[in-house]
């Protein structure tokens, strides 16, 4: 009995060995691949290093999170240069890729159902609903941080589609307007939800006459107000959003509402003081703090303006917006003073006007550069300026003022700016 029992235990030692063993080597042949990989992907040669891609995310495909973008690059460059009857293939491949990555990263689901629902929409004709499913799922995971872009194209592919699904149009309305409750000055999510929602005086009408007959009914005067603004009639709104504050005072989102309602009437100081009600409550709400910069740049203080967007850009080192909004103060100052010291005449705009829309210029590569999804915006700002801004000549014949590549911002209408610009010639 002993020795059936000893037997037993050497039989177990020795199969453990030999699994940790094995074990052992498998990891050995998996970072000798990884290491193949990676050393092909980094130097371009990408059709040598797929095979050892594929054999890693074979064998532990778990084990490197950025196997799956790496093999994404490969295969997004073989699609745009293959031929047009070889490109279904490479579609094909990426799927694959992203289903993978979704499977053994979760926690990045979200970012491949997105980029998966894109190549369903553009690469393939006829997987649109796929693509939705796809679009859905990326952004219910991680609303917050999907780059509106995405958000844009699942609301386009419900309005295209919204004749075989009824449904779709609720589902976009719904989209945009959690859209502009995060962004109310979203351009896009705006003109969107305008051509979405083209009858809303009747649901107006018929709100108004339930609250006739239950005229303190809290959500009923909410369901006006926001008709009212989705209506875009902001004067409207006014009154319910004021009996809610007065009845709430203590409730952060009614006195925002307030305060955008007044924004979009061009009621700017009530709308601060809205908005300043609301940050009492919830200080850290970004959006709100940049929201009256935005009024203070409508009323021409721009120094006030900068200060609320400095705050704003505190509370979040990665958000672009507020250096898009310190880019927007620059211009509207050198559009207020070609104005008030030219007459308005363009033809008369000097040197330190050009440097201020450098400045601005110099605001929009901050902001594209630290928050990707303002990156559209951005670009097409720059491209508005490139007429206005210094040419080589100017700063050539400027050049006693360059000190260290920076010439300060001083004089005039802009001594309150206080910065410099970095010269982008070498003169």
């Amino acid at each position: 009995m002993k020795r059936s029992v000893l037997t037993f235990l050497t039989l177990f030692f020795i199969s453990g060995i030999v699994y940790a063993q094995g074990t052992q080597q498998d990891s050995i042949e998996v970072l000798k691949n990884w290491s193949l990989f990676f050393e092909y992907f980094k130097t371009g040669d990408y059709v040598s290093a797929v095979p050892y891609g594929w054999k890693v995310m074979e064998m532990q495909p778990t084990r490197f999170k950025t196997l799956y973008k790496a093999m994404e690059k490969i295969y997004l460059k073989f699609y745009e240069e293959a031929p047009e009857e070889k490109r279904r293939g490479y579609a094909d491949t990426l799927l694959i890729i992203y289903d993978n990555a979704i499977k053994y990263h979760p926690e990045n689901a979200s970012e491949y159902y997105l980029r998966k629902a894109y190549v369903l929409e553009n690469y393939y004709t006829g997987r649109d609903s796929e693509a939705i499913v796809a679009y859905e799922k990326g952004i219910e995971l991680d609303f917050e941080h999907t780059e509106f872009y995405y958000i844009d194209r699942l609301g386009v592919l419900y309005i295209k589609h919204m004749e075989e699904n009824p449904d779709f149009r609720e589902k976009a309305i719904d989209l945009y307007r959690k859209v502009l409750d995060k962004d109310p000055q979203n351009v896009t999510a705006n003109d969107r939800l305008r051509m979405l929602v083209k009858d809303i005086t009747e649901l107006i009408e018929l709100n108004k006459k339930r609250l006739e007959t239950d005229p303190e009914n809290t959500e009923l005067i909410w369901t006006i107000a926001n008709l009212y603004i989705r209506a875009e009639d902001f004067k409207n709104s006014i009154p319910y959003l004021e009996k809610l504050t007065k009845k709430f005072p203590d409730n952060e989102i009614y006195w925002n509402r307030l305060g955008y309602s007044y924004q979009r009437i061009g009621e700017y100081r009530k709308a601060i003081d809205a908005y300043n009600r609301s940050l009492k409550i919830n200080p850290d709400a970004k959006e709100i703090i940049l929201n009256i910069a935005v009024c203070y740049r409508e009323l021409e203080n721009f120094e006030q303006a900068r200060v609320w967007a400095r705050r704003a850009m505190a509370k979040d080192k990665n958000w672009g917006r507020p250096y898009i909004e310190i880019a927007q103060i620059y211009e509207a100052a050198v559009a207020k003073c070609v104005k008030t010291t030219k007459g308005g005449d363009w033809t008369k705009i000097e040197f330190v006007d050009k440097l201020v829309y450098q400045l601005a210029v110099e605001y929009y590569e901050l902001a594209k550069r630290i928050d990707p999804s303002v990156a559209n915006e951005a670009n097409q700002r720059i491209k508005n300026l490139e007429t206005l801004v210094p040419t080589q000549e100017d700063y050539f014949f400027n050049k006693r003022k360059i000190k260290d590549g920076k010439i300060p911002i001083t004089g005039g209408c802009y001594d309150w700016i206080g910065e410099s610009i970095t010269v982008p010639y070498k003169i």
